[in-house]
């Protein structure tokens, strides 16, 4: 992995340190609780401490960006190199602790926002979606195409079993059932796609700047942490709190579905 280049003003960039410091808990006010509790009782001497404290009211105040309440994900805060990063994963409690991570960030104030990290020791990628803006597209006009034969294999058989409407011959019949058919699933998959290009164009900007080819087509849903290691995880005690936003990427290359960026 290379050294971060120059920090943009605002915006997203990327930036390569060593993880410490890591708090994670369900919420984002029991982990505020949690961050406060304990710094309180380290000594003003510490620099550690001192630092997370300095930097308690900047992260009440990116709070409600960075993070969000629910049982599904866990709220973090560690520190990269010498600045406060905060965010939401479902897994962050399995970021390598003691160890050099790439990160996409955006700036709150004095505080880091994570978007996306990668970890090359541990061969994974921590990212909210796994879609890049071509691949959403493709994905739900497949499902598109899935439900369009369905609902023409459903037309034929009532044509077949049921018989046709009396002021329709058989083929108007189909036509019209095609029509229908077509305007109905790949409307809604048009309608999908832009509404998913929320989450599908930081998605991209976030693989781009981990250092991913072509990260506009990149889909990791198949390389999720739970379906690469499910042996493992279905003998632990784990939710989808502790992995659903992890992704197998290294398996993603060493299967040639995923390249680094020459």
């Amino acid at each position: 992995m290379k050294n971060p280049v120059s920090v943009p003003a605002s915006g997203t960039y990327a930036i390569e340190e060593v993880l410490t410091e890591l708090h994670v808990a369900l919420g984002r006010e029991n982990l505020l609780a949690q961050i406060d509790s304990r710094h309180r009782r380290r000594s003003a001497a510490d620099g550690v401490g001192a630092a997370m404290n300095r930097f308690h009211g900047q992260l009440a105040a990116a709070a409600p960006v960075a993070m969000y309440d629910g049982e599904d994900t866990e709220s973090f805060v560690c520190l990269i190199g010498k600045q406060v990063m905060c965010g939401t994963f479902g897994g962050a409690s399995k970021l390598p602790v003691g160890k050099k991570v790439k990160a996409v960030v955006s700036r709150d104030g004095d505080v880091l926002i994570a978007h996306g990290i990668l970890s090359e020791d541990m061969g994974l990628v921590w990212v909210r979606h796994a879609w890049g803006s071509k691949a959403e597209r493709k994905a739900n006009f497949k499902m598109a195409w899935g439900a369009f034969c369905f609902a023409m294999i459903c037309e034929a058989a009532c044509i077949y079993f049921l018989g046709v409407n009396p002021w329709m011959s058989e083929l108007e019949t189909l036509a019209s059932g095609t029509v229908i058919a077509g305007v109905l699933c790949f409307g809604n998959a048009l309608w999908s796609s832009g509404t998913m290009n929320a989450l599908a164009n930081p998605a991209t900007d976030v693989f781009r700047k981990l250092g991913f080819a072509d990260p506009e087509c990149i889909n990791l849903s198949s390389y999720q942490y739970d379906i690469v290691n499910f042996n493992k995880v279905a003998n632990s005690s784990d939710s989808s709190a502790n992995y659903s936003n992890i992704h197998c990427y290294k398996k993603a290359i060493e299967d040639g579905k995923l390249e680094l960026a020459r």
